[in-house]
């Protein structure tokens, strides 16, 4: 068995489809799909693409560190206390634990991720 999980964006399985809970909704309508990809044998470090439709709704991150890549779209990110800070297409960064702020979705956003729990 290979040690190696290659994504093949024209061929992703089947995405889950979601929304933001109602008591973090901020505008819009905003829906999500992702595809689940890779994770360890615990499930303690998982990997994906997710998107989203256009909206904004609050992230708050709890333990879980966030590692991201911007495939396509626009979108804000806002922390708690922060100035806004507008993320594109091939912009990276990561969400740390105790992350709070307002995801806001411009165009249709999809990003690579990689999370630990």
């Amino acid at each position: 068995m290979s040690k190696l999980t290659f994504i093949d964006y024209d061929n992703l399985p089947q995405p889950r489809k979601g929304q933001p809970v109602p008591e973090r909704l901020v505008e819009g309508n905003p829906q999500f799909l992702a595809w689940d990809i890779a994770q360890t044998s615990d499930g303690v470090v998982r990997s994906g693409i997710w998107e989203a439709s256009p909206g904004a709704y609050r992230s708050i991150k709890g333990e879980t560190f966030e590692f991201c890549v911007i495939l396509s779209g626009v979108s804000e990110l806002i922390e708690d206390g922060c100035e806004p800070r507008r993320i594109a297409a091939g912009d990276a960064f990561a969400m740390h634990p105790g992350f709070v702020g307002t995801w806001r979705v411009i165009e249709t956003t999809r990003k690579l991720w990689v999370c630990r729990d």
